[in-house]
């Protein structure tokens, strides 16, 4: 798989929470995210 600037992708990250600790910019935009509540 290549990605739009014909890198290729040799590795998928998967989170299953809302709570990343990455800081990447798909998991923190800055224009912020809503983070569910521990309950749901």
């Amino acid at each position: 798989m290549y990605d739009k600037f014909n890198r290729r992708i040799n590795y998928l990250r998967i989170s299953v929470t809302d709570r990343c600790n990455l800081r990447c910019t798909y998991c923190m935009p800055e224009c912020g995210i809503k983070l569910l509540d521990h309950n749901q």
